[in-house]
């Protein structure tokens, strides 16, 4: 399969211009994420990676071409996200994988920003245990947050501190100099982010995640920018219901199993 450089991404954008999901959109707009397609004129489908999602678009291969799909999921997406666009592409990794999925739950939220309550949300974002207090994300919270895992994915997909002071957002709770918190853009396309939140272990179940999501939202509604929320959980959508967020649906997206690579290239 071809890779697509940033600035060839406008050959996807027919297959996948019924996504208005912020992640679709930034890799088809070349701001973030990699592209594949099986050929440069006109390609019958794409496979959009971002992060820790991988998207399908287009019409299922068959014959080599499937073939070298599953070898791509395999060595790119393994551990990801895998969103079919449809039914059809729900099938072909069912019957293309037998054995070595799983299927998640995550859950929509609409996109409404009339929902969301600016008194709210302040009060929200000051309600803050003492000890505790929030910060835009610099480049030395981007470095902080770089260094441990549970809070890697605030900054993954900005390849430089700097590359996040451009174009990122977020607000993170600092205790004295520790991250304990933070809500940041996880992907970004025009006038959309998408927010990833989350709270170090030992400092969860103080209002850290709502404070830094209200702070976010608020600075979103500032700029004219729409603060996306997909739920990884139910408790996640319960927290963007409590920011205003309006419930949409649940949907379902597949895990390969965490299989040995070279077992994996072998059955490719």
């Amino acid at each position: 399969m071809i890779e697509l450089g940033r600035e060839k991404r406008q050959i996807i954008r027919e297959l996948c211009s019924g996504a208005d999901g912020v992640l679709v959109r930034s890799a088809a707009e070349g701001s973030m994420g990699r592209v594949w397609v099986p050929e440069l004129e006109n390609p019958a489908y794409c496979v959009i990676h971002l992060g820790d999602f991988c998207f399908l678009f287009g019409i299922c291969p068959k014959g080599e071409q499937a073939m070298e799909l599953k070898s791509l999921l395999y060595r790119h997406c393994s551990h990801d996200f895998i969103t079919p666009s449809d039914e059809r592409w729900a099938e072909w990794l069912e019957d293309t994988f037998p054995g070595e999925y799983r299927i998640v739950s995550r859950y929509a939220m609409k996109q409404d920003k009339n929902n969301f309550s600016e008194e709210t949300l302040l009060k929200y974002s000051k309600n803050l245990p003492e000890g505790f207090r929030i910060k835009p994300i610099d480049k030395r919270i981007y470095e902080l947050a770089m260094k441990e895992e549970w809070s890697h994915d605030f900054c993954t997909n900005y390849e430089t501190a700097e590359d996040y002071e451009r174009d990122g957002l977020g607000f993170a709770a600092m205790k004295g100099r520790h991250l304990a918190a933070a809500c940041s853009a996880y992907g970004i396309s025009r006038g959309m982010i998408e927010i990833k939140v989350g709270t170090r272990k030992d400092y969860q179940r103080k209002g850290l995640a709502l404070a830094c999501s209200a702070r976010l939202i608020l600075a979103c509604l500032e700029q004219g920018i729409y603060p996306s929320w997909d739920a990884d959980s139910l408790q996640a959508a319960s927290l963007a219901e409590k920011l205003g967020y309006i419930f949409d649906r649940e949907y379902q997206v597949y895990q390969l199993f965490d299989l040995d690579l070279e077992q994996q290239l072998l059955r490719a």
